[in-house]
This record gives structure tokens, C-alpha cells and sequence, in this order.
């Protein structure tokens, strides 16, 4: 199995800084697609948008703001990982032509063929990875990366069954399918670059680690992935109590294992503080849904919103740090960042209750919206000027 290169390097090319980091493209573009995704929401309601958004809005929310963050994120690191070629301008490009196109035709109401789309989109981006895996002769990269790859291929393989309307089989596997696009593509990744990332933010700079490496986290990043893949196994066929408790257990395992003392170190700031709140949602919205199965979008918005969003902008917010300024120089406390959390938490709560509460629902979806928008233009604003720079350290 591979180990983190101690320089973090692409080899010499002549790819331009957007190419060769490509978070400074697809950042950006998956900020702007969220945005378009929730103001579907109250456009909508204002009888300017004539199609109900109930597939669009979660389609763009996942394959269009998550997919933007993950291709940004690995694009970046999973070269330096290797120690292999930068991605190129050309290939780049590419990515960036069908990635649009994939939000384009979710826009026009073309699920399926959106599906389509994205599931091309998502399996030209692996043969990006592939070629830099491949072409070095180097074994598998780092678990918590090989497994960000394994999600980006489960979430290709569930795209390209939605295309081919696997979805309408039965209603087990279409809830299976949901479980895999909408949750794995996501969960995963996060478990997976998360074991390697979120001890970092709980570093002081000059100091010892503020907590052990974990000596098994390999194993264990896996374990939690299997469980996680049994459980949406265990969701759709046999039952959705069952099915999250196994989830959360395998979150449990993923946190005591492969981040060993994340819940009683110190949080030296805002940041670490508001990365431990994101974690706490996600384990909430398990628990939450194997208490009390039958609401099912209201608790999943703790999730998506609550965890997956805050922890995709924290850990995006790392790889601006890290690669357009200089880290260790950031206060430690952010207002901003309380800010975004408490939002966040209002957004998800304002959310979960549209469907908990059916009075509430239209004007709650446009709440919801409005004050998600308002977190992504806070979370733009303070890095709009840092995405073109490079780091002093480079």
C-alpha cells in the first residue's frame, strides 16, 4: 500500500495552476451550482420556474455542488499522493465541459439523461485518477483515497442504473439506488479523506499531535465502508431502522478507529470546533432515523446539510488554506465560521420541519433555501480573493 509522499509534489510539468489544482475551477463552479439547485426552491413557488424540483434540486445539490468539491479535491491531491503527473489543461477542460453539461440537462428535466451525462462525466474523471495510478506502476494509494476513488465508482455505476432505469424494477432496489447516489457518493469520501485530514485541523503549529496516529486505520476505514454498504443493503430490502443503527454504528467505529481521540482533544479554534459539530449531525441524522423511521427527507436534511455541506466547506476551506495562503498565519477563531455553523444548523432545522410539519412546507423549502444561499455567499466571500493565489510556502 502506498504512504503519503513526504513532499506532496506533482512531478514538472507545464500545467497551468488551475489544471494542475484544480479545486480553483470546480470550487467555484459547484458554489454556483448550489446556489442554482436550492433558488429552484422558492423560484418555483414564485411561478418562475415551471418544474417541480423534487429530482432536479437533489441531482444538481449532489452531482452538481458534491461532484464539483470531490473532482476538485481529488483532482488536486490524488496526483501529489502519487507523486505523478498534474492533471492537464485538456483533461481539465473535458471534465469541466461535461460536468456542465450534466447540470444543463438536470435543468431541463431530463433526469435520465442527466444521469447519463454525469455517469460519463464521473467515469472520464476515474480514468483521469486511473492513468496517474496506473502510469507510476505504484500500488493502491492511501486507503482513505482509494476509497474516495470507490466512492466516485459507486456513484458512476448508480448513475449509469438510473439511466437504464433500474430505479423502476421494484421499490427496493430504487430506494437502494437512492441510498448509493445520494449518500455513498458522499459519505464515503468523507469517511475516507476524513481519516487522513480532520486530525489536521486539530494541529497547533510548533506542538506535538493532539492526539495518536491510529494504528489499524486502514483496516478500519474499510470496515466502516462495508458496513456502511451493508447497511443501505439492510435499509432497502430488509429495514430502515435497522438499516441506519448499522449505519451508525459503522460512523462509531470510523471515529474511535480511525480518528482516535477527535471527541476529547482540545478544539484549537473555530474550525475544528465547527468540523466536530458537522460530525455530530451526521451521527444525529443515523440516529434520528433509527428512532423514528417514517420521516424520511426531514432527518436525511440533517445530514445533508448539517454534515455533508459544513464538512465539503471546511474541508474545502483546508485546501484553499493550504494551497493559496499561508495556514499557519489564519486566526484560530473565525466569527465567519460561527456564523456558518448556526446557520447551517437553522437551515437543516428549518428544513427537517417542512416535513414534519406539511403547513409549513412552501414557505420552509424557501426559508431553507434562502438561508443555505446565504451561508454559501459567506463561505465564497472569504476565499473569492485567495482562489487565484498560490501559497507563499510555493
Amino acid at each position: 500500500m502506498a504512504k503519503p509522499p513526504t513532499r506532496y509534489l506533482t512531478k514538472p510539468g507545464d500545467s497551468p495552476l488551475w489544471a494542475s489544482e484544480p479545486f480553483r475551477l470546480f470550487f467555484p463552479l459547484g458554489i454556483v451550482a448550489a446556489v442554482f439547485g436550492l433558488a429552484l426552491w422558492p423560484l418555483h413557488y414564485a411561478g418562475w420556474w415551471p418544474l417541480y424540483p423534487a429530482l432536479q434540486h437533489p441531482r444538481i445539490l449532489i452531482f452538481g455542488f458534491g461532484a464539483a468539491f470531490v473532482f476538485g479535491f481529488l483532482g488536486t491531491a490524488w496526483p501529489r499522493f502519487l507523486e505523478a503527473e498534474a492533471l492537464r489543461a485538456w483533461e481539465i477542460a473535458l471534465l469541466a465541459v461535461g460536468w456542465l453539461a450534466t447540470q444543463m440537462v438536470y435543468a431541463s428535466g431530463n433526469i435520465a439523461a442527466g444521469d447519463l451525462v454525469a455517469g460519463i462525466t464521473c467515469l472520464y474523471f476515474l480514468s483521469l485518477l486511473g492513468r496517474r495510478l496506473l502510469g507510476e506502476r505504484r500500488d493502491t494509494p492511501p486507503p482513505g483515497f482509494a476509497l474516495a476513488f470507490g466512492a466516485v465508482l459507486l456513484g458512476t455505476s448508480t448513475l449509469f442504473a438510473w439511466a437504464a432505469g433500474w430505479g423502476n424494477h421494484s421499490p427496493e432496489l430504487s430506494r437502494f439506488l437512492r441510498l448509493t447516489g445520494y449518500q455513498g457518493f458522499l459519505l464515503l469520501p468523507i469517511l475516507g479523506v476524513g481519516s487522513y485530514l480532520f486530525a489536521r485541523f486539530f494541529q497547533v503549529p510548533g506542538k506535538p499531535p493532539a492526539f495518536a496516529k491510529a494504528k489499524h486505520r486502514g483496516p478500519v476505514v474499510w470496515a466502516a465502508a462495508v458496513l456502511v454498504l451493508l447497511s443501505f443493503v439492510v435499509e432497502a430490502w430488509l429495514s430502515v431502522r435497522w438499516g441506519n443503527a448499522l449505519r451508525l454504528a459503522s460512523f462509531i467505529l470510523w471515529g474511535w478507529g480511525a480518528l482516535p481521540g477527535i471527541w476529547t482533544a482540545r478544539a484549537p479554534g473555530t474550525r475544528p470546533w465547527a468540523l466536530r459539530f458537522g460530525l455530530v449531525l451526521m451521527g444525529s441524522a443515523f440516529l434520528c432515523r433509527a428512532i423514528w423511521p417514517t420521516p424520511a427527507f426531514a432527518f436525511e436534511h440533517l445530514l445533508f446539510l448539517g454534515g455533508f455541506s459544513q464538512i465539503m466547506l471546511l474541508t474545502g476551506e483546508r485546501v484553499i488554506l493550504g494551497h493559496c495562503d499561508d495556514a499557519s498565519k489564519i486566526p484560530p477563531k473565525s466569527k465567519a465560521w460561527r456564523w456558518i455553523v448556526w446557520l447551517m444548523v437553522l437551515t437543516a432545522a428549518t428544513r427537517a420541519s417542512a416535513d414534519l410539519m406539511p403547513t409549513t412546507r412552501v414557505s420552509h423549502h424557501i426559508y431553507a433555501a434562502i438561508t443555505l444561499i446565504l451561508i454559501l455567499g459567506i463561505w465564497a466571500a472569504l476565499h473569492a480573493k485567495r482562489i487565484g493565489r498560490t501559497s507563499p510556502e510555493d
